[in-house]
């Protein structure tokens, strides 16, 4: 059953009620906005500038989703600016023909902006420079000089709007984000230790592969938030330049855990939906051998499950669950030495070593 649709009455509640996406959204809109009528005020009445475009458009740019990519931002922006200027008067001066000039100012204006370091505002330098070849201020030094202004006073103001009103911070996301895959990837050792316990065939075998592959999506879900989060608290006045570690860094450690631990826990998830492909349901190993190996898959969801509340090692609840998921490893590494067929041995290695190691990574 697909998600529903939100409707915008409800988006703007959320927005009001929740500090979640909707009110990032909903404030970063509203800066935006505020930033486009302080530049067209200032360009066109404080300045008495005659075209007051640039000076808007370049504030609307400039209010990104961290302070520290505004600046990174800005900076492009007035170099963009400033080679197109160039360009336009270059190609004027060596081109008295107006049509050839926008096809050679287009053409290298693009190609000039696929300099990186340009980033996405690289393909504004080419239509910049049509901009002002067609407009006819390419031979006008006054007006190019205006251009410059208005840019600079654009970034400037979108740039104090977005650093001071509000800077966004998105360590929130980097929680629920690592938090979600944490807890699925809890159900799901759940789900496996209930079909074992009580020793009968799931239906739902084939969806476990699944789930733990669209564990890797969750993963790099995680990645970027906590990355936006970091990348959020740079050059935010909403956190002191002397707090060197921020809540994200907490989390960054359990993604690691996570993620280190995953390519285990899809192993073990594949050899369980083995045990079950049978023409006998759990067919090997033994009965006995099977709830050990459910004793297991509860200790490691109980250790997944406080990682995502937020648990850390050194805390006692914590510990207590590494040391019982160690001692259910324990165990059925008892019955790997004491077993005496094949099937049972190949059922009990095909978890066990796979278990020991997503044990160690995630109390690493």
């Amino acid at each position: 059953m697909g998600r529903a649709v939100m409707t915008p009455v409800r988006w703007l509640g959320r927005a009001v009620r929740d500090s979640g996406a909707e009110r990032v959204a909903f404030s970063q809109a509203a800066k935006a906005a505020l930033a486009a009528v302080l530049a067209w005020v200032a360009a066109s009445y404080v300045f008495r500038l005659p075209q007051a475009l640039l000076a808007p458009w370049a504030a609307v740019m400039i209010v990104e989703a961290t302070v520290y990519r505004s600046l990174r931002t800005a900076c492009q922006q007035v170099a963009v600016v400033v080679v197109a200027v160039l360009l336009a008067v270059a190609v004027d001066w060596l081109l008295p023909w107006q049509v050839l000039g926008v096809a050679v100012a287009v053409f290298a204006g693009l190609l000039i902006g696929q300099w990186r370091v340009f980033g996405d505002s690289g393909p504004w330098i080419g239509i910049t420079a049509l901009l002002l070849i067609t407009w006819g201020t390419s031979q006008e030094g006054a007006l190019l000089l205006d251009r410059l202004v208005e840019t600079v006073l654009g970034v400037t103001i979108g740039l104090t709007v977005n650093g001071l009103i509000f800077p966004p911070v998105y360590s929130g996301r980097a929680q629920e984000t690592t938090q979600r895959l944490a807890w699925d990837m809890a159900a799901l050792l759940a789900e496996m230790a209930e079909a074992f316990h009580r020793d009968e065939p799931s239906n739902r075998a084939d969806g476990w592969s699944r789930r733990a592959n669209g564990a890797v999506s969750l993963v790099r879900q995680a990645e970027r938030a906590i990355e936006l989060s970091r990348e959020s608290s740079r050059m935010n006045v909403r956190r002191p330049a002397f707090v060197f570690r921020t809540p994200t860094d907490g989390w960054q450690t359990v993604l690691t855990n996570l993620r280190n631990s995953w390519p285990y826990l899809a192993e073990i998830v594949e050899a369980a939906r083995t045990m079950t492909d049978h023409v006998r349901p759990f067919e090997y190993p033994d009965p006995t051998s099977r709830k050990a190996f459910a004793t297991v898959l509860d200790s490691l969801a109980n250790v997944l499950r406080l990682l995502g509340d937020g648990h850390r090692a050194g805390e006692k609840n914590f510990e207590a669950a590494t040391d019982t998921a160690r001692d259910a490893v324990d165990r059925l590494t008892d019955r790997l030495e004491n077993v005496h067929t094949f099937g049972n041995a190949a059922g009990l290695a095909g978890v066990l070593l796979p278990a020991r190691h997503a044990l160690h990574e995630l109390t690493a």
